[in-house]
C-alpha cells in the first residue's frame, strides 16, 4: 500500500544543524544560477530550474514541473528532469493530489523499490502558491535511506518553489502592466475620437495619435467596402487622393492581412508561421518602411477593415508590441466602426439595412425569419390565383319603414301619459292625454249660448220677423261651429296609437301637469314588421354600390345572427360621419324578426363580386397611392 503525509507549508528547521546545511545548500544554489545565467524564457527558467532541484535532492530519479497556463482550468507540464522523458504515473498522481489539497505531499511508495536495502522510494510534491492562488505543482521522485533525508529533501523543495514563485509573480506583474499600458494607450486616443464630429476626423486624429504614441513613421486604418479594404486616412495627411500609390498599395496590403484572418508582420521571423506578404513587401521596398505590421478589426462575426503600422527597420515590432497594438486595434475598430456607421447618408443607411435583412433571409441562420418570409410568398401567390367575395363593409342603423311623429295638438297640461318609449303597443292604444277642462266649460257656454239663440230664433219666426230671423240663424250656425271645432280638440287631447307598432320616442311619465305647446313633439312610434337598414358608405366605396345588390347585417345585440338586405336608394349627398365622409345608402331586410328594434346599430356588408383576393387586400393601398400620385407628380 501507498503512504503519504501533508506537511504545512510553512513548515522549517529548528534544529541549528539543518540551518547550517540550508545556508550551504543556498550558497551551492546561488553559484549553480551563476553558471546557468538568467534564461529569459520561462520554459527554459523552469527547465533550469528543475534540473537545479534535483541535483540538489540526493538520490531524485526525475521531476516535474506543472504550471496553469492562460485557461485558468487547465494545467500543463513545462519541465521534466530528465528531459525528454516521460513522467511517471507516480508523480502525475500526487502532483493532482497536491492540486486538489493545496499543500505539500510526501507520498511513499512500496519499500524495497530502492537499489539497496533499507532504502525506499517517495515522491515529494509541493504547491506553487500566488495570492491564494495555485499556479502550478512540483514533484519529485527520489530514493532516501532514512526519515531525516526525507525532511530534509522537502524542505530543500520548499525553499526551491520560492524561487519559481517569484519568476511567476514577476511575469504575472509584467503581464498585468502590460495589459494596463494597453488600455491606457487605447482610452487615451478613444477618448480624442468621440471629440470629433465627422468620422473622417476622428479616424486622422486616432492614426496620428497612434503613430506619435507608439513611434511610427505612418500608421493607416481602412475598412471593407464591396469586398476590398478602402484606405479612410493616413497619419500627418489631411488629405490624399483616392487614386496615390500609397494608398493603394496599403489597401492591398490590408486585404493581404483580412483575407489570410491574421495579423501580418514584415519582414515575418523564423518562428512565424509562413504566410504571403507580397503586398507588404511591395509597400516596403516602394516606400521605405522598415518593418510593418497590419492589424485586422474583427467586429462580432466579420471583419470590418484593418490598421497598418510602419517603422523603422532598427525599431521592429516584437511580441510585446504586437499584443499592444492588437489590443488597441481590439479597442479602437468598434468606436470608429459605429462612428462611420452614424457618418453616413440616410439613403445608405437604409441600403445598408435592406441588404442586411436580406443576407439574413438568404443567408444561414434565422429559420422563423425565413419561414415567416416563406409564408408570406406562399400567401401572395394565393391572393393571385385564388377569387374572393369581395364585399363593402359600412356601419349601418336600423329604422322603422314608416315612423309617425305624434305632437301637441294645442296648447295645454298633461294629464297622464301611460306609456313610455320602447314600449310595444296596439292599434288606438292610449299614449297620453291632455288637460280637456277648459274645453269643456267652453263648450258648455257655446251649447248655453245656442239654446238661447234656438229660443229667440223660435220667437222671431212667430213674429214672422224675417231680418231677425236670419240674423239669430247666424248666431245658431256659428255656435254649431264653435261646439264642432271644441269637440274635435276634446278629441285629439288623447293621444293614441295610430297603428300597432313601437315606441321609439317619448317618454312624458315625469313631466305629469306640465304644459305644451301645439306643434310640439309628444312620441314617434314605428311599425314592428316593417324596416329599413341605413349604411354609411365611405365616399371611395361608393362608386362599386348598385341598387339591388345583396348583403347581410349583424346587428350589435344580436352578434350571432346574420340577416340578408339587398339595396333600395343610393343617396349622392355626402355627409360627415367619425370624420369620413360617406354616403347614406338605403337597404331592406328581405326577412323581418320580431328581435330587431329600430334605433340598432352594427355592421352591414354588401357582395360586390369575385375579385382576386390579393386585390381585395390591397385596393386601399393601391387606390391612395394612385391619388397620391396623380397629386404630386402628375
Amino acid at each position: 500500500m501507498d503512504e503519504h503525509s501533508k506537511l504545512p507549508s510553512d513548515s522549517v528547521s529548528d534544529t541549528a544543524s539543518e540551518e547550517a546545511e540550508y545556508s550551504q545548500v543556498a550558497v551551492l544554489e546561488q553559484t549553480l544560477w551563476k553558471q546557468l545565467g538568467d534564461p529569459k524564457g520561462l520554459e527554459a527558467f523552469a527547465q533550469a530550474w528543475l534540473s537545479l532541484q534535483c541535483r540538489f535532492i540526493k538520490g531524485a530519479r526525475q521531476g516535474i514541473l506543472v504550471l496553469r497556463g492562460d485557461n485558468t482550468r487547465s494545467y500543463a507540464p513545462v519541465a521534466r528532469w530528465p528531459e525528454n522523458q516521460e513522467s511517471a504515473a507516480d508523480l502525475t498522481t500526487t502532483a493532482e493530489l497536491v492540486l486538489g489539497e493545496r499543500r505539500g505531499i510526501i507520498r511513499k511508495l512500496d519499500v524495497g523499490r530502492g537499489d539497496t536495502a533499507g532504502e525506499f522510494t517517495a515522491v515529494l510534491a509541493y504547491p506553487v502558491l500566488i495570492e491564494d492562488g495555485i499556479h502550478g505543482v512540483v514533484a519529485i521522485e527520489a530514493t532516501v535511506h532514512t526519515e531525516s533525508r526525507l525532511g530534509s529533501a522537502m524542505r530543500q523543495l520548499q525553499w526551491g518553489v520560492a524561487s519559481i514563485r517569484d519568476r511567476l509573480r514577476r511575469a504575472l506583474v509584467q503581464s498585468q502592466k502590460e495589459v494596463i499600458d494597453q488600455t491606457t494607450l487605447a482610452l487615451d486616443i478613444m477618448s480624442t475620437v468621440p471629440e470629433q464630429e465627422r468620422f473622417q476626423a476622428g479616424c486622422r486624429t486616432a492614426v496620428t495619435e497612434l503613430a506619435t504614441r507608439i513611434d511610427c513613421e505612418r500608421v493607416s486604418v481602412g475598412f471593407l467596402k464591396r469586398g476590398h479594404v478602402e484606405v479612410v486616412t493616413v497619419s500627418h495627411s489631411a488629405e490624399f487622393g483616392k487614386q496615390m500609390n500609397l494608398v493603394q498599395m496599403l489597401g492591398e496590403a490590408m486585404d493581404e492581412a483580412i483575407d489570410q484572418r491574421t495579423i501580418l508582420r514584415y519582414p515575418q521571423y523564423q518562428d512565424d508561421e509562413p504566410m504571403v506578404t507580397r503586398a507588404h513587401r511591395e509597400l516596403a521596398h516602394t516606400h521605405g518602411a522598415g518593418t510593418i505590421l497590419t492589424v485586422p478589426m474583427f467586429l462580432r462575426d466579420h471583419y470590418i477593415g484593418a490598421f497598418t503600422y510602419e517603422r523603422p527597420g532598427n525599431t521592429p515590432f516584437d511580441q510585446r508590441a504586437i499584443d499592444l497594438l492588437t489590443g488597441v486595434t481590439a479597442m479602437l475598430g468598434p468606436v470608429l466602426d459605429e462612428k462611420r456607421q452614424n457618418d453616413r447618408w440616410l439613403i445608405s443607411k437604409a441600403g445598408k439595412s435592406v441588404e442586411r435583412q436580406v443576407g439574413r433571409l438568404l443567408g444561414p441562420g434565422h429559420i422563423i425569419r425565413k419561414l415567416v418570409a416563406a409564408a408570406a410568398i406562399l400567401l401572395v401567390a394565393l391572393g393571385y390565383v385564388v377569387d374572393g367575395e369581395y364585399r363593402v363593409a359600412a356601419d349601418a342603423r336600423i329604422e322603422g319603414k314608416v315612423q309617425r311623429a305624434l305632437i301637441a295638438p294645442f296648447d295645454g297640461y298633461i294629464r297622464e301619459a301611460p306609456v313610455r318609449a320602447g314600449e310595444i303597443v296596439g292599434e288606438g292604444t292610449l299614449l297620453a292625454a291632455l288637460d280637456d277642462r277648459d274645453l269643456a266649460l267652453s263648450r258648455l257656454k257655446q251649447v248655453t249660448e245656442r239654446a238661447q239663440n234656438q229660443h229667440r230664433f223660435e220667437e222671431a219666426l212667430s213674429q214672422r220677423d224675417r231680418s231677425e230671423t236670419n240674423i239669430i240663424k247666424t248666431q245658431i250656425k256659428k255656435a254649431d261651429a264653435q261646439i264642432a271645432l271644441i269637440d274635435e280638440q276634446l278629441a285629439r287631447a288623447r293621444i293614441a296609437a295610430p297603428f300597432a307598432g313601437i315606441v321609439v320616442a317619448g317618454d312624458l311619465s315625469q313631466e305629469i301637469g306640465g304644459a305644451v305647446r301645439r306643434g310640439e313633439p309628444l312620441f314617434e312610434i314605428a311599425p314592428l314588421d316593417e324596416y329599413r337598414v341605413i349604411l354609411k358608405v365611405d365616399e371611395a366605396q361608393i362608386a362599386d354600390l348598385e341598387v339591388g345588390q345583396r348583403g347581410e347585417l349583424l346587428a350589435t345585440a344580436l352578434p350571432g345572427t346574420p340577416f340578408p338586405l339587398v339595396v333600395t336608394r343610393i343617396t349622392p349627398v355626402a355627409e360627415t360621419h367619425d370624420g369620413l365622409n360617406t354616403f347614406r345608402v338605403e337597404a331592406e331586410l328581405e326577412q323581418a324578426s320580431t328581435r330587431l328594434r329600430p334605433g340598432m346599430e352594427g355592421v352591414g356588408k354588401i357582395d360586390i363580386g369575385q375579385r382576386r383576393l390579393v386585390w381585395i387586400w390591397s385596393r386601399s393601398l393601391i387606390e391612395w397611392f394612385r391619388l397620391w400620385s396623380w397629386r404630386w407628380l402628375s
